[in-house]
């Protein structure tokens, strides 16, 4: 029997858009992915496109990774709730782009605002911070004073360490062996 061969049709449009959506989703890792290059500034951790368990990949400051407006936009909010100051990504190429080093952006930068801990109300349990004044340091004029490391160091008689050495030590207490099945071959 002899089978008909019928000469591969080019894809239409349609075709090659709803090719692009599922190679998209096929291929979630940053460097695949759908979308403009985008240069990391710190560590990022980017969600697989698609990925049912929502795994992510880490991305390293300087590496290239491919996002789209809505992902970059997300990635570079800032404001009091993100704690962002500055940029986390920036666009490769295009009229935004730039080809400069990766600048170091220091933790605080992108970490927000460290606020000091309330005092808690009157009458509660809560831990209290110390009143003013309650602890100071004192520095000793000339010599050492009576600090410990002014002083040689002093050992314990034989006789106070001979009671102890004589004593019986408890024995440890013995564990069970564990059931583990060992593979064969090994021993």
């Amino acid at each position: 029997m002899a089978t008909a061969v019928t000469e591969p049709a080019p894809l239409s449009a349609e075709e090659t858009a709803t090719l692009d959506k599922l190679l998209a989703r096929a291929t979630g890792a940053p460097a695949t992915r759908v979308g403009e290059p985008y240069q990391a500034l710190i560590c990022l951790s980017v969600p697989r496109r698609g990925d049912k368990d929502r795994a992510t990949d880490l991305v390293y400051p300087g590496e290239i990774v491919h996002l789209t407006e809505e992902e970059a936009r997300q990635f570079n909010r800032k404001g009091a709730r993100d704690g962002r100051q500055v940029d986390v990504v920036r666009k490769v190429s295009g009229p935004d782009g730039t080809h400069e080093p990766v600048p170091v952006v220091p933790p605080r930068a992108v970490s927000g605002r460290l606020f000091r801990p309330t005092t808690p109300p009157p009458g509660s349990d809560a831990p209290r911070p110390d009143p003013d004044g309650s602890s100071a340091v004192q520095f000793l004029a000339g010599d050492m004073g009576n600090a410990p490391e002014g002083s040689e160091a002093s050992r314990p008689d034989a006789s106070e360490m001979a009671a102890h050495l004589t004593e019986s030590a408890t024995d440890a207490v013995d564990l069970p062996p564990s059931r583990r099945v060992r593979p064969q071959g090994s021993r």
